[in-house]
């Protein structure tokens, strides 16, 4: 495994259980994630910012989400792309939408974005079938 994709696994670990599991300062929540297990105040820290930034403010969650959608493509992180599309489809973004913020990614990131979008297009398909 490269470098590379070793930082982008633990970016997405990271990310997915920062957001989904709203990782709190407990040992028993933090069994599964060894951040949070041997870091729980940065993590608790962290995971409050990491709401804060992600979530409605000056700007909109759904178009935060749709802006994750296209760094995800960009970073070719598939876990990270899934899950910033079920949070923007949870935030209203349209199928369109979506597809126009991946389009956007791929454009900045080039053609090693392609597999990924693949990864992207099941997951929307997933969350909003046709």
């Amino acid at each position: 495994m490269s470098k590379n994709s070793v930082v982008r696994s633990a970016l997405a670990l990271l990310m997915l259980s920062v957001w989904g599991l709203a990782v709190s300062a407990t040992a028993a929540d933090s069994s599964s994630d060894p951040i949070a297990a041997n870091d729980p105040a940065f993590m608790a820290t962290y995971s409050t910012q990491y709401k804060l930034a992600w979530g409605d403010g000056a700007i909109p969650a759904k178009y935060k989400q749709l802006t994750g959608i296209s760094i995800s493509v960009v970073l070719r992180c598939e876990a990270c792309l899934t899950h910033h599309i079920n949070m923007a489809v949870k935030a209203k973004a349209g199928r369109n939408e979506v597809v126009e913020a991946m389009r956007v990614g791929l454009v900045a990131g080039g053609s090693a974005g392609l597999p990924v979008m693949q990864t992207g297009y099941a997951a929307l398909d997933a969350a909003l079938p046709h």
